[in-house]
């Protein structure tokens, strides 16, 4: 499961090294506000994106070099699939975190508190030294700016097709995603919880990269059903398949599991090695569907659906709470074998996550390994109110920095919190996280950045998820989201 989105491919507009030297910040920042505009970004969007590259800059300047070091650092302007990236990089010390623990503001406060960015991802890179990535969303057409209300209203309305409805599944074309925006808009309004879905020139930027494989459900020449395949970079071992959109005149024509077979055949002849979906757990549904092809539950993330997602077959009982989500695995060819190394706390519930996929893993003993500084990211998602912790490297200082980064997400009120932990790396058997609170949440086969699986554990900021709001859809779905309330009480 990608905790940060897709990343590449990417394309270098501007790459600037500075002196760190307070007096350049302004015009710094202000020639990346001028080649944001140049990109695309509006006026407001590129002000904003400049006022965060001021902090963000100023923060290595102020506090990356010793008074004796000739400090510079570079800026990045990038140009992603539907976005403009500013990046700063620098090989000055880590610990702006340090700020914080101190009663500082930190840079990454700075960002929660202002919302500059639609997304903020800092990465500690250990001995290559730190990262800030500050991502806006190009303002491409909203197709529901100019849809009829009508429009919705009546697709939701209209008879169900006829049973013997001549449907088709098929790849989709790039230039069909304006008729996919339009679909989606008449099947759910203005619900629909990815909301790229409604920009035409996202998706299709999106689908020409490499980093979104949609399948569509045709029937008389129009788009009623669609599925994607979602990478974090072309070549990734594995997919996500989400974005699902089923029209609701085709309801009960089985369009999902048609779309779902038909993109795992084609994983197949792409040779990556599985596909793994969030399916809601508000209700059973979704994973029935998913189980009934072949997929198995590898964990369940209590609160990852944020409270504004509505479900209407379920009546208004949620209104204001947070839904869950399984992770659901579906293998389309055969993994590499690996050694992985869970954490003492988490190996029971690993194994059994393992055995139950089939997956071709030993877990092993290692001898403690020398441990340096840690390798860890951080992803902001406003959207949803989450955040990421992407551990690259497990070292010696991990409990501080994921403590640290911790209580500053909680204090800007983070509703989930998730750590990803390498499971192929020695050092991760040693890591000892449950004492913050955090608690297992999923394997992911060959979710790990370095490759291997990753082990996601997560952490509540005040979310209550009682097991009667989470619905399972077999025996071991109900074991193991047994065994994950029970390490959320501590047992």
């Amino acid at each position: 499961m990608s905790a940060d989105g897709p990343r590449g491919p990417e394309e270098q507009v501007v790459l600037l090294t500075v002196a760190a030297d307070a007096e350049l910040l302004p015009p710094v920042a202000d020639f990346v506000r001028q080649t944001a505009r140049r990109i695309g970004l509006t006026g407001e969007a590129a002000a904003h994106l400049q006022r965060a590259v001021e902090v963000v800059c100023r923060n290595v300047v102020e506090n990356a070099f010793g008074p004796d070091d000739d400090g510079r650092y570079d800026v990045l302007v990038l140009r992603r699939p539907g976005q403009v990236v500013v990046a700063v990089e620098d090989l000055g010390l880590p610990g702006d975190y340090e700020r914080f623990e101190s009663g500082e503001d930190s840079a990454l406060s700075e960002m929660l508190r202002h919302s500059f960015a639609d997304e903020v991802r800092f990465l500690n890179l250990g001995r290559g030294g730190n990262r800030v990535e500050l991502v806006k969303s190009l303002p491409h057409a909203d197709v529901r700016k100019h849809a009829s209300e009508d429009e919705h209203r009546e697709n939701a309305q209209a008879p169900a097709a006829a049973e013997d409805a001549q449907i088709g599944v098929r790849m989709m074309l790039p230039g069909e995603s304006p008729a996919l925006a339009r679909s989606v808009y008449r099947s759910y309004g203005y619900g629909y919880d990815w909301d790229d879905i409604y920009y035409p020139e996202r998706v299709r930027e999106l689908q020409e990269s490499g980093l979104m494989r949609s399948c569509v459900a045709v029937s008389g020449g129009e788009i009623v059903g669609h599925l994607a395949l979602t990478l974090g970079r072309p070549d990734a071992p594995v997919a996500e398949a989400g974005q699902a959109v089923v029209d609701p005149r085709y309801r009960g024509h089985h369009l999902f599991p048609k779309m779902k077979t038909f993109l795992a055949d084609r994983a197949r002849e792409d040779g990556i090695y599985g596909l793994y979906s969030e399916a809601t757990a508000v209700h059973p549904y979704s994973q029935k569907g998913n189980l009934h092809l072949g997929a198995r539950e590898t964990g369940y993330l209590l609160g990852y659906i944020p409270a504004s997602v509505a479900y209407k077959e379920i009546g208004d009982g949620r209104a204001g709470r947070r839904g869950s989500v399984a992770l659901m695995y579906l293998r389309t060819n055969s993994e590499p074998e690996r050694e992985v190394y869970p954490p003492i706390r988490y190996e029971s519930v690993v194994r059994r996550v393992v055995e139950h996929n089939g997956l071709r893993r030993r877990l092993v003993e290692a001898e403690p390994p020398e441990l340096s500084s840690s390798r860890m990211s951080v992803n902001v998602r406003r959207d949803h109110n989450v955040a990421f912790l992407r551990v690259a490297e497990p070292g010696s200082d991990l409990t501080d920095l994921v403590r640290a980064r911790l209580r500053e997400l909680c204090v800007h009120r983070m509703d989930c919190v998730y750590v990803d932990l390498p499971l192929s790396h020695p050092a991760t058997q040693n890591v000892r996280l449950d004492g913050l609170g955090f608690f297992f949440g999923c394997v992911i086969p060959e979710g790990a950045d370095g490759g291997g699986d990753a082990l996601r554990l997560q952490y509540l900021n005040n979310v209550e998820v009682e097991p009667g709001d989470v619905s399972t859809a077999s025996p071991f779905g109900e074991e193991l989201l047994g065994l994950i309330f029970d390490q959320k009480a501590g047992r």
